[in-house]
């Protein structure tokens, strides 16, 4: 059996996507021994399709119109009054998956 105290207690956070987090969190909890983890994640979320799911900007967002991209992505986080130095898009409550589409 592992013992997972072994593991560093801090790991850098990443950058990227929910999905994309979720997407390796599966293949990591196999890697480990966790299948039944691992099948829950998989039957939680169709996990073959996590990474094609689109994210885009919400606010301000008018009816029938897409979603933007992030102004954090672009360093122009004066055109966004939530956007924050150092903050990441995923934090944002306006950062969503943009519904019925994919990549």
């Amino acid at each position: 059996m592992m013992n997972l105290s072994e593991l560093p207690a801090d790991w850098p956070q990443r950058q990227d996507s929910l999905s994309e987090q979720l997407a390796d969190l599966r293949i990591i909890a196999n890697r480990l021994g966790f299948q039944d983890a691992a099948d829950a994640i998989g039957q939680l979320f169709d996990t073959s399709r996590l990474l094609d799911v689109r994210y885009g900007c919400h606010l301000d967002l008018e009816h029938g119109s897409e979603p933007d991209d992030c102004v954090i992505d672009d360093g122009n986080l004066h055109h966004c009054i939530y956007a924050k130095a150092g903050m990441r898009k995923e934090r944002c409550a306006y950062w969503r998956i943009v519904s019925g589409r994919s990549q």
